[in-house]
């Protein structure tokens, strides 16, 4: 059986982003639009069309399909009034919240925020279980992510917060650290998003927010930017849930083995293919280049790690590209305090300095054990005294 529909729909939103972004992704944009407008005839998303899609997108508003929409809309609002009238006056306070819930439930599908949002508190109202009211905050957070409004997505996470502090069951929980995650990757903390989507992935049900696919591929992309060498081991090369959905998206499965068993150049060759599908992502899209950097730094910082000096020419070959590329790449992250090395221009020769934790927490537990012995050695002196 197919699950029921769940609004907004989050493709439509996704495909206005395509085409929003035009020429820099590689996309059908007569296909795209096609499919777009399809989908608004199909749900008379009116109001999404007049102020989303027109005329920008879609071209000169359609006079027809704007009559042909209202009519629809008109019906269908005309019939769901009814219903709440009828429960307010013969039904009781489940069929009251329920009807209420299927208006709010049509502005969401037609694209009208506002009003939308308004159906959504009204229903609130009436609502007593916990998980009903879990149900309730968790389509607002949805209407907030298609919108692309942070500020209503913040406050409505902790909402929800606040509301399982009361109780709720584990799925819901689990609903909201997905939510929860997508709001932190949209804010750039990677790694608390990481962490989150990583918790969840077992016990994945959050489908009305995003497919399971798409899931693993923020979660691979997140992971591989913030966590370290031992997570990426147990988290996604060992995952059962990631190997059964990462061939799904191309070349993502060989970006993720290339980078962590050192293939370097294998791993650039499928790094311009991954940057054209965060491009292509509404939610990564605006940290493109953040998640193009960073990766960089991951690879080369692991690269270096395992030698004290190597020939800039023999890196340089290890990730496919030139000399010259690398010294630049190398010069830019030790100018910016990312990485502690030197690069020797006369030798061709990069010296790393790379700090290793486990020494590194040594020297700290020496620095500290000299510090308690001197601060003894003056209350001794103190209380000889």
């Amino acid at each position: 059986d197919k699950p029921p529909e769940t609004f907004p729909m989050m493709t439509v939103a996704m495909k206005r982003h395509q085409l929003l972004e035009g020429d820099s992704v590689q996309q059908d944009t007569a296909k795209l639009k096609a499919e777009l407008l399809a989908t608004v005839k199909e749900k008379s998303m009116l109001p999404y069309y007049e102020n989303f899609l027109c005329p920008a997108l879609l071209g000169p508003v359609d006079g027809g399909l704007i009559k042909e929409m209202k009519a629809k809309n008109d019906e269908d609002l005309a019939k769901i009034e009814e219903k709440i009238k009828d429960a307010q006056e013969n039904l009781g306070d489940i069929e009251i919240r329920d009807a209420l819930l299927a208006k709010a439930e049509f502005y969401s599908r037609i694209g009208d925020k506002e009003a939308a949002l308004q159906g959504y508190q009204t229903a609130f109202e009436k609502t007593v279980g916990i998980g009903a009211k879990m149900d309730n905050i968790l389509a607002v957070i949805r209407i907030a992510f298609f919108f692309d409004d942070k500020e209503l997505a913040k406050k409505s996470i902790d909402r929800a917060k606040a509301e399982l502090g009361k109780g709720g069951d584990w799925e819901r929980r689990n609903k909201l650290k997905v939510y929860e995650g997508f709001f932190l990757m949209i804010s750039r903390d990677w790694k608390g998003a990481a962490t989150l989507f990583l918790n969840v992935m077992p016990t994945f049900t959050a489908t009305e927010l995003v497919e399971f696919k798409d899931f693993i591929f923020y979660s691979v992309i997140l992971t591989m930017v913030a966590l370290d060498r031992p997570t990426l081991r147990e988290k996604l090369i060992s995952s059962p849930e990631v190997l059964s959905a990462i061939k799904e998206t191309p070349h993502l499965q060989e970006f993720l083995e290339s980078y962590f068993y050192c293939r370097y150049k294998n791993m650039m060759q499928h790094f311009v293919a991954v940057i054209d599908l965060v491009r292509c992502d509404r939610y990564l899209n605006r940290h493109c280049r953040h998640f193009m950097r960073i990766m960089r730094l991951n690879a080369y910082r692991q690269f270096l790690a395992s030698y004290r000096s190597v020939k800039l020419e023999a890196m340089a070959t290890e990730f496919g590209v030139s000399a010259s590329f690398i010294d630049a790449e190398l010069s830019s992250f030790i100018s910016s305090g990312k990485l502690t090395c030197k690069i020797d221009k006369v030798g061709g020769v990069v010296e790393s300095n790379e700090k290793d934790n486990r020494s590194q927490v040594y020297v700290e537990i020496i620095k500290q054990g000299d510090n308690l012995l001197n601060r003894m050695q003056k209350l001794s002196g103190a209380l000889d005294m």
